[in-house]
Parts: structure tokens; sequence; C-alpha cells
């Protein structure tokens, strides 16, 4: 019952935390898909070259472990012009950008094709990439991100009731289950409502 209090207690400030994974996993979705889009059409030219720039760049952006990426620009960016919850948030961009480079060149040869149902599993296929992004966007508490993970390890910290970990824990996994899930529900009515427009 303590422990419910204290959850209580704590719930704007651990919900605080959650709204800073949303901004950073929202940048991160925004950049890499501008930057996975511009590879998949330039994936589609008819220029050698550039098909080539653009297949290293997708493998590079693939293949880079966000989290390394992340401490490179903890470090090598100014901390007072960068901050670091967006330095998080170009280190996730990096993994989207060959995400969305890969499969988005799979749903423009789709459309071409007018094969529309294939193109529009892109649509699906993004929003559960970004609900993959919102958890690994907890890696930015190693750079000091005050994210929900971290505030939660500020809670525990904070508390002389050693039994209040687990609880603590497991409440942010519940915060995290249902944004997911609420998140999932809408990407689910907007793919309905694409298959209506595009497929009816």
């Amino acid at each position: 019952m303590k422990e419910l209090a204290a959850l209580a207690t704590w719930t704007p400030f651990l919900l605080e935390g959650l709204a800073w994974n949303v901004l950073i996993a929202s940048v991160a979705m925004l950049l890499g898909t501008l930057g996975g889009a511009s590879l998949a059409w330039a994936r589609l030219s008819p220029a050698r070259s550039l098909r080539r720039a653009s297949e290293a760049a997708t493998a590079l952006s693939r293949n880079v472990p966000t989290l390394v990426f992340q401490f490179y620009l903890a470090l090598m960016l100014p901390g007072d012009s960068w901050p670091a919850w967006l330095k998080a948030s170009l280190a996730l961009a990096l993994a989207v950008v060959g995400f969305t480079s890969d499969n988005l060149l799979v749903a423009l040869r789709a459309w071409r094709e007018d094969r529309r149902a294939v193109a529009l599993l892109f649509v699906p296929s993004w929003g559960s990439y970004l609900l993959v992004v919102v958890i690994a966007s907890s890696t930015a508490s190693i750079i000091g991100v005050g994210e929900l993970v971290s505030r939660a390890n500020t809670v525990i910290a904070a508390s002389d009731d050693p039994g209040i970990m687990v609880p603590v824990y497991l409440y942010a996994s519940l915060v995290f289950l249902l944004f997911c899930w609420a998140a999932s529900g809408m990407l689910g009515w907007l793919r309905g409502a694409l298959a209506r427009r595009y497929l009816a």
C-alpha cells in the first residue's frame, strides 16, 4: 500500500519522463524517415553512381550501433548548443534511415507496379518501428536525458524503501505498455483508413 501511494505521488514526474521518450522518438522518426525516403528515391535512380552511393549510405545507417553513435555524438557535439535529447534523437534517427530506405524502396517499387496492397504495408511497418524507437529512446538516460527509465531510477534512489524497486520498474513498464497499446490502436485505424481509400 505504501508503494502504491509513492507511485501515485511520483506519477506526474514519471509521465514527464515519458514525454521525453515520445519527443526523442518523434524527432528520430521524422529525421530518419526524411533521410531514408531520400535514399529510397535515390536507389531507384537511373544513375548507377547515385544508386551505389545510396546503397552504401543505407548499409552504413543500418549497421552502425545506435548506442555507439549516441556516445560519439555526446562526446563530439558541444553540450550547450546540442542538448542531450537531440543527440539521442540523432543517434536513433540513424537506424530509422536504414529501416525507411529498405522498406520504402519495396513500397515504391510495388506502387509503381500497381500493387498497392503491398505498398501500403509500409504504413504498419513504419508504425511498429515507431513503437520500437519509443522503447529504444530509454537509452538516452545514459547521456543524461531525464526520460522515463532515468526518472524511475531517480524515484528509487529518492526512496528509503528498498522494496520499491520492483514496483517502480513494473509501473514504468506499464506506462510504456499503455502508451504503445494506444498508439497501436491509432496506427491500426490509420491503416484501415488508407486501405479503404486506396484499395476500395
